[in-house]
């Protein structure tokens, strides 16, 4: 099962506002509904962020990618920073591709999930701003 400190992404818990504490008390319980289907182990890549750390993502994505780090691009209402995301490891895409056939299963256990990643699937425990009742469980961010 996923654990509270793999959640805190190296953060002591002095260091996580009390209501980030409680989304990410909510969000654990969210992924191991998600992990206990899935069946297999699941390992994070990210979960919560400090706003420094978030930048510091960005910027060594901009990096990889040989463009210029431009700080007004980074999203800055990311659910990693307010304890509600969470990234998990699946370089051949078949978590992915798990979650995308069982999207059911995702809104019994109120998983959003990013569409289009390689390499990671990022969940999150609210749904994103254009959600409708009813509709896919993945997003484009």
């Amino acid at each position: 099962m996923i654990s509270f400190k793999e959640l805190l992404s190296g953060h002591l818990i002095s260091e996580v506002p009390i209501l980030h504490q409680l989304n990410l008390e909510e969000l654990l319980v969210c992924v191991n509904k998600l992990r206990t289907g899935w069946g297999k182990p699941l390992f994070v890549t990210s979960s919560y962020r400090s706003m420094q750390d978030h930048l510091r993502i960005y910027s060594q994505i901009a990096s990889r990618k040989g463009i210029d780090f431009d700080a007004s691009k980074v999203p800055m209402r990311s659910n990693h920073l307010f304890g509600n995301a969470v990234d998990f490891a699946d370089p051949d895409g078949s978590l992915y591709a798990w979650a995308y056939a069982n999207q059911d299963k995702l809104a019994e256990w109120g998983i959003w999930c990013e569409v289009g990643t390689k390499g990671w699937l990022h969940c999150q425990r609210v749904p994103y701003g254009s959600y409708q009742t009813g509709k896919s469980r993945f997003f484009n961010p």
